[in-house]
């Protein structure tokens, strides 16, 4: 079992999220910030990495982001992560979750891991190939100054040739971060919405849900659900994700 640190649950959590081009709406920052608020016990002291010109409320932090030309959209802005790891922004813990992520029950249990380690996800294709074993980068929880290299390292490659070697972030982050550096979140605090916790969960073998018009069942060890892929929770007609995500 890993050790605590020593965060008081009582203390501010510093949190990181990510917008950059037009992915995603500022709603997902505003209700990002209120779900975290809502889920530790101190509060949540929000820090935003965006673009430069985009306003951020004075409730905030702001952290304006190296422009990379050619990476913005979807398929390219989660590159845009790998700078939460500069000490420039900040030196201490870092709670990040995606945007499109839905929390629904207490964290209090993230800030007291220990950062030694860089704490993410296992990547959800674990549950259509049990050997699986990498990360996810939608949720992650370490101490920037401990793993500031990872920025080193990005640089000293070149972001040009890390972007056309890997797929995204978290590849790059999985490879350079050593395997006892690295430690999983227990996989029950975590559901794929769509894989898991929608209409019963996927049938990778039929390829469809188990369960068709059942909703979304969240289960009782889970924190929160993770989005990947469509559709986003403004999507959803759902009463339990309207009563999260709000």
């Amino acid at each position: 079992m890993a050790k605590k640190n020593r965060t008081r649950t009582d203390q501010v959590t510093d949190c990181a999220c990510v917008i950059h081009s037009s992915g995603y709406d500022w709603i997902y920052v505003e209700r990002l910030h209120n779900m975290l608020n809502r889920w530790l016990p101190g509060g949540a002291r929000l820090h935003v990495f965006t673009e430069h010109d985009r306003s951020v409320p004075s409730h905030m932090v702001k952290h304006a982001l190296e422009d990379w030309p050619g990476i913005a959209g979807p398929k390219k802005s989660w590159w845009y992560k790998i700078q939460m790891f500069n000490p420039a922004h900040h030196l201490d813990n870092f709670l990040y979750f995606d945007l499109d992520c839905v929390i629904v029950a207490d964290l209090t249990w993230m800030t007291q891991l220990h950062t030694d380690y860089l704490w993410t996800l296992k990547d959800f294709r674990y549950l259509q190939r049990p050997s699986w074993n990498s990360m996810n980068s939608s949720v992650m929880w370490w101490n920037v100054s401990k793993f500031s290299w990872v920025w080193d390292e990005f640089n000293r490659q070149g972001h040009d040739a890390v972007i056309r070697r890997w797929q995204g972030d978290q590849d790059f982050i999985n490879v350079t971060i050593d395997h006892n550096k690295k430690r999983y979140f227990d996989v029950k605090r975590f559901q794929s919405w769509r894989w898991q916790a929608w209409d019963g969960g996927m049938n990778f073998q039929l390829r469809k849900q188990n369960t068709p018009g059942a909703g979304t069942h969240i289960d009782p060890d889970a924190c929160a659900l993770v989005f990947h892929g469509q559709p986003k929770p403004h999507q959803i007609q759902d009463p339990i994700i309207e009563n999260f995500w709000k």
